[in-house]
């Protein structure tokens, strides 16, 4: 597999997309009305009917959206998940009928499609991103989100709201498990991935959709951790560690981005000309469609309180950039925005520029040709090739993290089949938790029979292999059951198998006060172990809840994650050894409630009460993981010196010394050790993952260009200084000096 970079620099060569001269000649024969009915976008519920379960369209209730205010997009879902059949009705009779319309400009339809087409049932879902960023294989991440694509394209749904390029740098926050974790570079590539996964190079293919990348900008990086709460975010941390995921992804060709529900440093970014037109449009050179998130635009008067009223508020977010608003309940936005231009208020060359790019949009999609459900068909959703990728996937993003010797100085996994398995914890039999939120719900709670009938719990997938297993819940996600049971369970028992997570959640329902996991789980922990029983702990969570000193009674550690419906499967393919686990932390998991600190920190953080530098102890850190077999590194070798701006070339070795085959995660980190801002200890520069057979060796060259020696300074520019710096692969470092007689700037601020 090509290493990280040259992924990045392939993605991001693709046609430029031509202009349809219909695009002009539709705007100009639109009156105001239907100029901002394209602007408007409202949610199934406002044009479904009720009276009938799952919920269709109302014709009436249609018409009156299409012919009254012109609407031109639609999105979500009714409550839970349809049938691609019923998705096709649906988006049929949406379709059918705005074409009837005046102008016959067809209505664009949006859905969350995060971790697969997870709003259609029988579609197979991969992991949520946290995991899919454990696998470290952007090749596959891409596979993955193309047949995301073509299955919400089956259904009629051309547009997803994928994928998340927030960086995870607040492990509290609700929507961490919808990020690629907490490294610019990992989350640069992950999201590239996604992005050409769903759009390829031809979005009118009939079996791709537009990708939107969500939510520009600093949304991950709240205060408090609490789902869209305030940011205060310095202009060098803004660009250091947010912008570079979305510019990845606007250089990869992303067709629309989403707009953060939140604030930066008191100004909310729907609010923000500065933030949507300086850096968006003019700095990062985005020319697709800016949307809201669900009525944001009326929040800037309800919740932000920056604008007195909505009319208020419409002028503030058009004017600053929006081009599309999620009003979505009702049509308020359009009868504002028209009352604004017809007073002056707002130009009509605005709204010209908006009405561009979303019929430029719909024109590359091809629906002005041609409904969007057209290129692919509803037998494709349920592909059997489509699970077999998801299981993949799910095997790919297990991370062992560790794996004490047992009583015969043997590593406790993989187990054998033979042995006496007790399973036990909460998240063992629940589907929901393996899914996590956005999954046939908002919030991932729906009815049991929305569930794929063939996906396997991990307590499912452990007795597929050892049928005598046996189990006690032990304690519920949030309270306890009978520890007493658990533990006479696992008394009887050669190992212990304890499945703790947590349970699904979305958005601001999922926001937490606290980091812990909950007691009645830990308290289960704590008691199996006790028993003196062999303990492998199971984590399904979609962010590092913290075990604190429990943690200690776990003689086997594996991070799952949220692998969704085959996850059950794949992590007891990895306890009993079937697959030969391969998944990397893609964040720094925390040892306790105030150890929130990065990998990539600054030697500060590393100062411990004694003041030496061992103050940075997490309980894993970035780019942990290991396997069933063994690694050697050697022969690192970079050119001891070089002019600054010009290319390094850094060569490594890397040997299968085990006894089984695997893959293993090259991770390659840099160091600058003297920076005009203080630098980050290392940063991940390259990475690629290659597999090895027993005793096969690879040697791997990597180019670190400038920027990936570059950081931003305190006036915001990009540039990379002369002086020493280091690299490292696994336990090989090696140094260089970069010459010259002034830092190369690579990019200044131009807001």
């Amino acid at each position: 597999m090509a290493d990280s970079q040259v992924y990045l620099r392939e993605a991001s060569v693709h046609p430029a997309p031509e202009a349809d001269p219909r695009v002009d000649a539709l705007l100009g024969q639109m009156t105001l009305e239907e100029k901002v009915g394209q602007m408007t976008q409202i949610t199934l519920e406002v044009i479904a009917d009720k009276r009938q379960r799952p919920y269709m369209v109302d014709r009436a209730k249609l018409r009156r959206a299409v012919e009254d205010f012109h609407v031109g997009s639609v999105l979500n879902v009714v409550d839970e998940a349809y049938t691609v059949d019923e998705w096709r009705e649906i988006t049929g009779v949406v379709d059918s009928l705005s074409r009837a319309s005046r102008l016959g400009v067809p209505v664009l339809y949006g859905i969350d499609a995060v971790h697969g087409a997870n709003y259609t049932r029988g579609a197979a879902l991969v992991p949520q991103n946290i995991g899919l960023a454990a696998t470290f294989n952007p090749a596959l991440v891409q596979e993955a989100a193309a047949v995301t694509a073509r299955d919400i394209r089956a259904g009629g749904l051309p547009w997803d709201f994928a994928p998340v390029l927030d960086i995870g740098r607040h492990v509290a926050w609700s929507r961490f498990y919808e990020t690629f974790g907490e490294d610019v570079h990992l989350a640069s590539v992950m999201g590239v991935a996604q992005v050409r996964g769903l759009e390829g190079d031809d979005l009118a293919s009939g079996v791709r959709a537009a990708a939107t990348g969500k939510h520009f900008l600093g949304y991950s990086g709240p205060r408090t951790g609490r789902d869209r709460s305030s940011a205060f975010i310095t202009e060098r941390e803004l660009r250091e560690y947010y912008v570079p995921p979305f510019q990845a992804a606007i250089d990869a060709g992303v067709a629309t981005i989403m707009i953060n529900s939140g604030d930066i440093n008191g100004v909310p970014v729907h609010a923000s000309h500065d933030l949507l037109t300086g850096l968006l449009r003019d700095e990062m050179g985005f020319e697709g469609v800016a949307v809201t998130d669900w009525e944001d635009i009326k929040k800037l008067a309800t919740l932000h309180r920056v604008a007195e009223n909505e009319r208020e508020a419409t002028k503030m977010a058009v004017l600053a950039g929006v081009d599309l608003s999620m009003v979505p309940n009702d049509f308020s936005f359009h009868t504002t925005l028209v009352s604004l231009v017809r007073d002056g208020e707002v130009p009509l060359a605005r709204i010209d520029q908006a009405v561009r790019r979303i019929l430029t949009l719909k024109s590359r999609l091809g629906l002005l040709d041609a409904p969007a459900a057209t290129g692919s068909t509803p037998e494709a959703v349920t592909a059997p090739a489509s699970r077999a990728l998801a299981l993949q996937a799910a095997r790919e993003s297990i991370t062992l993290l560790r794996n004490r010797p047992d009583a015969s100085g043997a590593p406790l996994l993989p187990l054998s089949p033979e042995a006496n398995v007790f399973v036990t914890g909460p998240a063992a039999t629940s589907m929901r938790a393996l899914n996590n939120g956005w999954t046939y719900t908002w919030q991932g709670d729906g009815r049991a029979d929305l569930y794929m009938p063939e996906g396997r719990t991990v307590l499912d997938g452990i007795r597929a292999i050892a049928p005598e297993a046996t189990y006690e819940p032990g304690a519920g996600f949030d309270g306890s059951l009978d520890l007493e049971a658990a533990a006479s369970g696992a008394r009887a028992a050669d190992v212990a198998v304890v499945v703790l997570g947590e349970e699904s959640y979305a958005e601001v329902p999922g926001s937490v006060t606290d980091m812990w996991l909950p007691d009645a789980q830990l308290a289960l922990l704590d008691a199996v172990a006790a028993t003196g029983t062999p303990v492998v702990l199971v984590l399904v969570e979609g962010r590092p809840r913290i075990l604190g000193e429990h943690e200690a009674g776990a003689d086997a550690l594996v991070m799952a994650y949220n692998p969704s419906h085959e996850g059950g499967q794949a992590i007891a393919e990895v306890l009993f050894g079937r697959v030969n686990p391969s998944g990397r932390l893609p964040f720094t998991y925390p040892s306790g409630p105030n150890m929130l600190v990065a990998y990539d920190r600054t030697l500060s953080d590393d100062v411990d009460t004694s003041y030496g530098f061992t103050g940075f102890q997490p309980l894993a850190r970035f780019g942990d993981g290991f396997g069933y077999t063994t690694f050697a590194t050697s022969g690192l070798t970079v050119a001891p010196e070089a002019e600054i701006g010009e290319p390094l070339a850094v060569t490594v070795t890397v040997q299968n010394t085990g006894a089984v085959a695997g893959h293993e995660v090259v991770l390659l980190y840099v160091s600058d050790t003297v920076a005009s801002v203080a630098p980050a200890t290392e940063r991940l520069a390259r990475f690629a993952k290659v597999y090895l057979e027993p005793g096969e060796s690879r040697t791997l060259t990597f180019s670190l260009d400038p920027a990936a020696l570059s950081f931003v300074d305190a006036r915001g520019r990009r540039l990379v200084e002369p002086g020493a710096f280091s690299v490292r692969v696994a336990d090989q470092t090696a140094e260089f000096v970069l010459t010259g007689d002034a830092p190369l700037v690579l990019s200044t601020p131009a807001r």
